[in-house]
């Protein structure tokens, strides 16, 4: 079994993980945390929401990555690369998003 499947497959069960039991707030160890997301407890659900569903997006991107064989075309240190850029990207989305949504907070 290609290691992106298990990637894949493994992230978006932490995100329903996530979505089952969001963590409480100002949790620094378990959920996203960025300074927007520790003003309020409002702001810390919606931020945990979002990025529990760009987790899936993320997983999914991987999962399809190894179902298609890619792994053949991608060297490892590419796809660990992949990994981090989508998941600062996400971080930075649901920051943007939860700025634009709660503006006076």
């Amino acid at each position: 079994m290609n290691i992106e499947i298990i990637i894949g497959i493994f992230l978006m069960l932490i995100a329903i993980w996530n979505f089952i039991l969001p963590p409480k707030f100002g949790n620094v160890y378990y959920g996203i945390t960025t300074k927007w997301t520790l003003k309020n407890e409002t702001v810390w659900a919606a931020g945990q929401k979002l990025f529990a569903t760009a987790m899936i997006i993320i997983g999914l991107i991987f999962f399809i990555v190894g179902e298609l064989r890619l792994r053949d075309h991608i060297l490892s240190f590419s796809s660990i690369l992949l990994l981090i850029g989508l998941w600062s990207l996400s971080k930075h989305f649901v920051h943007k998003i939860l700025e634009r949504k709660y503006p006076g907070i």
